[in-house]
């Protein structure tokens, strides 16, 4: 494993477990490009070598959908360093990492529960939700959107984007789902993060049962369509997304720069 000097990582880090490009994926008038959106889980908890390697593939900004706690805890160390440049959206400035979601589980009882806690998220925070889409939409070259598990904040704003650009229903809710194969890899991943565990020797009553909560089944632990498909529905599609997005600025405008920046022509 990689060795680092950041105080907020462990010696052994480890690679991204839901890193995707979102290249080739069909939208209205072509498919998303390759190399010019990514999403995932954590980066700052990655290997050096990682994030340089997508830094060599064209990645040049990094939106990151943490809480301030969590940027706090563990603030973006390398991407700077090779130019990559890092805005910050919280996109639920109350919640923090996943290992946390304890206080949000009692009033969601159902993975269609988490869709609309997902479309909640997205009214309220309409204004973080248009910043990220202008930074994506200006940014010269591949832009990476995250946050701390890469399931439901960036699934949130992946959603948005390819709603807005066009993509099936089914293939936004298919991309959403498909974090659920790397459950296991993303919180072994944030577990042995320095930044999501309480200071050693310290086992207090909220660790007992955020391990409880975590070894249980509660729906806000999966990615599983049912909670993509709600989110959609409650938002009312494109029309809907639209609609918030014209309380703040013209919709139009935004959502051609989305397409020319990402989107090109199947099979060129």
């Amino acid at each position: 494993m990689t060795q680092t000097t950041d105080s907020h990582l462990d010696s052994a880090v480890l690679p991204l477990a839901n890193l995707r490009d979102l290249g080739g994926i069909p939208v209205s008038g072509g498919v998303l490009r390759a190399r010019a959106l990514w999403r995932s889980d954590d980066p700052t908890i990655s290997p050096q070598e990682e994030i340089q390697s997508l830094a060599g593939q064209g990645l040049a900004a990094v939106i990151d959908l943490r809480s301030s706690h969590e940027v706090r805890a563990s603030p973006h160390a390398q991407a700077p360093r090779l130019g990559i440049a890092h805005h910050h959206l919280p996109l639920a400035e109350a919640a923090v990492h996943p290992l946390a979601m304890i206080e949000a589980a009692g009033a969601i009882q159902s993975p269609r529960d988490v869709g609309h806690w997902y479309a909640g998220l997205v009214r309220n925070h309409l204004p973080e939700v248009v910043q990220g889409l202008q930074l994506i939409s200006s940014t010269g070259g591949g832009v990476l959107f995250h946050c701390a598990a890469g399931k439901d904040r960036t699934g949130i704003l992946a959603g948005v984007i390819l709603t807005l650009l066009g993509a099936d229903q089914d293939v936004i809710v298919e991309d959403y789902a498909h974090t659920q194969e790397n459950l296991i890899g993303i919180f072994t991943r944030l577990q042995a993060a320095s930044y999501t565990r309480s200071k050693q020797g310290d086992v207090d009553d909220d660790a007992r049962r955020a391990a409880e909560f975590f070894a249980s089944d509660h729906p806000l632990l999966s990615a599983t369509a049912d909670s993509m498909e709600a989110m959609l529905t409650e938002l009312g599609g494109a029309g809907g997304l639209m609609d918030l997005i014209a309380r703040y600025q013209a919709p139009d405008p935004l959502v051609e720069g989305l397409h020319a920046k990402l989107v090109t022509s199947t099979g060129q």
